[in-house]
């Protein structure tokens, strides 16, 4: 009997992908909120089969005279989901607005104009021989890509504010990561098409930069937005002890009575400290009472009370923004628009 053997680049292909499965079937079984994990799945579904293609293009390449085209397809398409998963990341409880999904499209687009381009060479023979259609087929993919990055640059206002932010750190890098991982893919397929690079090698760096992007995601995905992605157990309520009951009515109180929101400076260590518990107990209570992280549960209550200031009075939004708890207006912007749609000044125009 033959051995099985395989080429580093097949091991390093199976790895991504079993890693890919394993995020899968995670948020599969963990996952309270079905359609906040649509996104990271479809990303994590995306990258698995660019791995699978690549591990199996031993295997069953000659199926299909089409091979190539889905290897190209998806790892291209990465680009665009991620852009949509980094929008998602930076708003933590939307999903991206309907117009995003735009990017979605760039890819047939750019398959056709390859395939439009390849023709014009009198060698090639569509489909079965057309040497210059993988050429066009990186070009175009090079330009739907760039496209889709731009269009995160579009969002950027999404992403001010968000380093300054108590809890907006790790997402702020973990997007940054993002980025510049897919900007290292874009050019890695462009120097493949240069003598300085061959399409080997091109494979392979491509596969190292797949299992880091798995790697971040593994590492920090699930540790930034618990609440977007929902993977926490699923405990209620009525599976709280007697003393957390206690300390989330205490909570309550300091919300309601005290209005710690409207310190901009205050966050969960200061309000562990003022309970005389841990931070974990604190993180642990809010996320069974109120179904949510601490910065969001602070936030909303800023928002509301920004709400009825923008309807009954005429203070500047600096003021309003300061006054309920903001550091900077940016961010006030920012939240107040993720929360109600609106942005402060529209909202206190249309309950005028």
């Amino acid at each position: 009997m033959e051995q099985l053997r395989f080429s580093i680049p097949e091991i390093l292909s199976l790895i991504g992908l079993s890693q890919c499965l394993y995020v899968l079937v995670y948020m599969l079984f963990r996952a309270g909120d079905r359609k906040q994990i649509l996104l990271p799945a479809a990303y994590f579904l995306v990258l698995g089969t660019a791995f699978f293609l690549d591990f199996a293009q031993g295997f069953i390449a000659e199926l299909t005279i089409y091979y190539p085209v889905f290897q190209w397809f998806f790892w291209f398409l990465g680009l665009p989901v991620s852009v949509l998963l980094v929008i998602q990341i930076a708003k933590i409880r939307q999903l991206p607005a309907l117009p995003h999904y735009g990017v979605l499209f760039l890819l047939p687009l750019a398959y056709g104009a390859a395939v439009g381009m390849a023709l014009h060479d009198e060698s090639c023979i569509f489909p079965a021989a057309c040497p210059s259609l993988h050429d066009w087929l990186v070009i175009t993919g090079l330009i739907a890509g760039a496209v889709s990055m731009l269009a995160i640059w579009g969002q950027r206002g999404l992403l001010e504010g968000l380093y300054r932010e108590k809890a907006g750190k790790e997402r702020y890098w973990l997007v940054l990561m993002l980025i510049c991982v897919n900007l290292f893919f874009l050019t890695t397929m462009l120097l493949s098409l240069t003598p300085f690079v061959t399409e080997g090698q091109a494979g392979l760096i491509r596969t190292f930069l797949g299992l880091g992007l798995v790697y971040l995601a593994g590492t920090s995905l699930f540790r930034i937005y618990p609440q977007s992605l929902i993977l926490v157990s699923r405990i209620g309520k009525e599976d709280m002890s007697a003393e957390e009951l206690s300390l989330a009515r205490r909570i309550e109180r300091l919300l309601d009575m005290e209005k710690i929101y409207q310190e901009s400076a205050y966050g969960r260590a200061e309000l562990a400290r003022e309970l005389e518990v841990s931070e974990t107990i604190i993180s642990k209570v809010i996320n069974l009472h109120f179904g949510k992280n601490f910065p969001q549960l602070l936030n909303e209550r800023r928002v509301e009370d920004a709400k009825q200031l923008l309807r009954e009075t005429n203070a500047s939004v600096k003021v309003i923004a300061e006054d309920v708890g903001f550091n900077s207006t940016a961010s006030f912007n920012r939240v107040f628009r993720d929360l109600t749609g609106l942005s402060p000044s529209a909202y206190r125009n249309e309950q005028s």
